[in-house]
């Protein structure tokens, strides 16, 4: 508990320095599309890893009792077919894409923000799928710091280095220098992770691998996965997109500002379903186990309910100070923005990690419909909300959906599991305490 609380914190600090010295940097006419190129490029990262990562962990953390080698080395095939074929494939199309979208601009700038952008979408999907099997192979502490919505801590910190360094640097470079500092950021979280994989899969001997037969297997096994990673990344993202679409540029600043700090308050719960995910899907079917898993990830609801909260007092209290003092001046209409979608985000974490608990438990498909519905209802909401009412009107849709979204996913775990995964007013923290991430 005392590790996870120090990671979390290190995360809420490295995001909030990552988006102020961002939004100080490009200011309001260009961080809304910063963000924008953010979220693209973590769509198509999650595109790219078919989801190999969360199945990863699912099935090594429960490979790692039972010690069955050949059956790691065919995880171990999946994550190399993963790596030389689909993840380049989709940093290849981010790249063209951005060659494409900004055909306005000049070559150089073009060029600059193309490659960016593929070398992003690459390494972001490096970091989530090394940190996931760095997690599901028992080395929590340093799981801890890599993994988490912001990538974790020392993700976070480096990312916010990194830009402040190019924007002091090189305050010419811009949107595509913003980018590629963001980039540059996972270099070394990544490497240490894969070296670490590394070490634990060195001498493992079992099917050689083979790049189309490894490739089939891999999506066949992991694409109900994807579906669900896909659908959760758009429930978050959504609203971004439609603001770019139909809000002038100064709008998706906003909505984006004021987002991202919304945001921080899901950090701890999004943290804890990481601590969490390998003992999950290492629970048993008996009522006992059940029980006993309800429990715990209840008590872990209500932690992060309550580190939410706390996180969330400054924003309730002074949320115009909360803006200024994070992206400067000119963000002051993010506001109502911040403490709608801050709404929101309460929710989601007071109703716990029950999308988690049933792709751990093997039902990611029932978590997969109900993020999909919440994306088709973002969208129908959404596009005549901005429409009609603009930046509010967005922003109210928002928080309908990800009131909505959140509800559904409990009701779903409760019916399809029997585990109801709401904050309790009797949490049990002495589970927290002996239980192994």
């Amino acid at each position: 508990m005392v590790w996870f609380v120090a990671s979390y914190a290190g995360s809420v600090l490295g995001v909030l320095a990552l988006n102020a010295a961002a939004g100080r940097w490009l200011g309001p006419d260009d961080f809304g599309f910063f963000v924008v190129t953010l979220t693209a490029a973590g769509l198509l990262s999650q595109v790219g890893l078919v989801g190999s990562h969360r199945s990863g962990l699912r099935e090594v953390a429960r490979l790692r009792d039972a010690d069955d080698p050949p059956a790691m080395v065919v995880l171990r095939n999946g994550v190399r077919v993963v790596c030389l074929t689909t993840l380049p494939l989709a940093g290849l199309v981010a790249g063209t894409a951005a060659w494409f979208l900004t055909a306005g601009d000049p070559p150089a700038e073009r060029l600059a923000l193309a490659v960016a952008l593929a070398v992003l979408v690459v390494l972001g999907g490096q970091q989530q799928l090394w940190a996931n099997y760095v997690r599901g192979l028992g080395h929590v502490r340093f799981a801890s710091l890599l993994e988490g919505r912001s990538g974790g801590a020392l993700v976070a910190a480096l990312q916010a280095l990194c830009v402040v360094l190019v924007w002091v640097l090189v305050p010419g470079w811009g949107l595509a220098g913003a980018v590629g500092a963001v980039a540059a950021g996972f270099l070394v979280p990544t490497t240490s992770a894969w070296l670490v994989v590394r070490h634990r899969w060195h001498g493992l001997v079992g099917p050689p691998p083979r790049l189309w037969r490894d490739l089939r297997r891999t999506v066949g096994r992991d694409w109900r996965f994807l579906s669900a990673q896909v659908a959760t990344f758009l429930n978050g993202t959504t609203e971004i997109w439609l603001a770019g679409l139909l809000l002038t540029a100064v709008d998706t600043s906003m909505f984006s500002a004021g987002q991202r700090l919304a945001l921080l308050l899901v950090l701890p719960l999004t943290a804890l379903q990481v601590v969490l995910a390998p003992v999950v899907a290492r629970a048993r079917a008996g009522a006992t186990e059940r029980s006993e898993l309800e429990r715990l990830v209840r008590t872990g609801a209500t932690v992060a309910t309550a580190l939410a909260l706390v996180l969330a007092l400054p924003i309730m209290v002074a949320p115009g100070l909360v803006v200024g003092l994070v992206f400067g001046d000119g963000f002051s209409r993010a506001v109502p923005v911040l403490l709608l979608v801050s709404l929101g985000s309460l929710g989601n974490v007071a109703s716990g990690m029950a999308g988690t608990t049933l792709s751990m438990l093997g039902r990611e498909d029932v978590a997969a419909r109900v993020q999909w519905t919440g994306v088709v209802l973002r969208v129908g909401l959404g596009v005549p909300a901005a429409l009609v009412g603009g930046l509010l009107g967005l922003t109210i849709s928002a928080l309908l959906v990800s009131s909505i979204v959140p509800t559904v996913m409990w009701w779903r775990s409760r019916r399809a599991l029997g585990i109801a995964t709401h904050v309790t007013l009797r949490p049990e923290l002495s589970l927290l305490r002996r239980t192994a991430g």
